[in-house]
């Protein structure tokens, strides 16, 4: 399933090329508005660490785009579900193997154009690279959790388009991909902290930059969601399954 997931990636090459191009558009945007528009230092962030943080924040954006959902909502609403359940390795992990391969090629086109990311963004040296290297892994296994979790809406409506159109829009907004979090204000921010989303950009961008310092409570905290949504994930699948319908006869 590693490799399947790999050479899909690799299938749709024009792709991942066109997400790459538009992730370097992103990034040099974020830098022209932020770099005329921010003075000084401001919630913890100066302008160097601001800029370090946007670029780490949408690379990390990129290495954690899930396919996995659309794949599970295609199969369950083809019929070709089947096949998987059919086979003798559980269905969750199939699609977490899927994903991890389809994550790696994404890397792998990745690699080339880094130094492009970089120059039109910016980077500063790492206050902790173990921490964030350890808290990025961890996020990304939270935002292959929250993937699938979104997909198994598919086994009740067989439709999941304008669900993960919206989780996709809420995700990358709580993530901190445009915005670090901490400019949040009142409820929203509390709100931002309370989800699962700031572990896909903001804590290990914000690691990365010294911008979080308790790293054993930021780890821990992240394992933990790592197991809550792993057993959320189980109990979800246990009653999806039987929800089954084989579509296409």
């Amino acid at each position: 399933m590693i490799r399947v997931g790999f050479r899909m990636a690799l299938a749709y090459r024009s792709s991942l090329v066109m997400t790459v191009i538009a992730l370097i558009a992103q990034v040099f945007l974020l830098r022209m508005i932020w770099a005329n528009v921010y003075g000084g230092s401001h919630l913890g962030f100066t302008l160097e660490e601001l800029l370090a943080y946007l670029t780490l924040a949408n690379l990390q954006g990129f290495a954690t785009q899930m396919v996995v959902g659309r794949i599970v909502a295609w199969r369950v609403g083809s019929g070709t579900v089947f096949f998987d359940l059919a086979r003798p390795v559980g269905y969750l992990r199939q699609m977490t193997a899927f994903q991890v391969g389809n994550t790696a090629a994404s890397l792998l086109m990745l690699l080339p154009v880094i130094p492009v990311v970089l120059l039109v963004g910016s980077v500063t040296a790492p206050a902790d690279l173990p921490g964030y290297l350890a808290s990025l892994l961890l996020g990304y296994l939270i935002a292959v959790e929250l993937a699938l979790l979104v997909s198994m809406i598919s086994f009740w409506t067989l439709e999941i388009g304008a669900v993960q159109l919206l989780f996709q829009l809420v995700s990358r907004f709580f993530a901190g991909a445009m915005v670090p979090l901490s400019f949040f204000p009142g409820f929203l921010g509390v709100l931002a902290d309370a989800l699962p989303f700031k572990y896909l950009g903001f804590v290990p961008a914000g690691l990365y930059v010294g911008h979080l310092t308790d790293l054993p409570r930021v780890l821990a905290v992240e394992a933990a969601w790592v197991l809550g949504l792993w057993g959320l994930l189980a109990l979800t699948w246990s009653r999806a399954r039987r929800r089954v319908v084989i579509q296409g006869g």
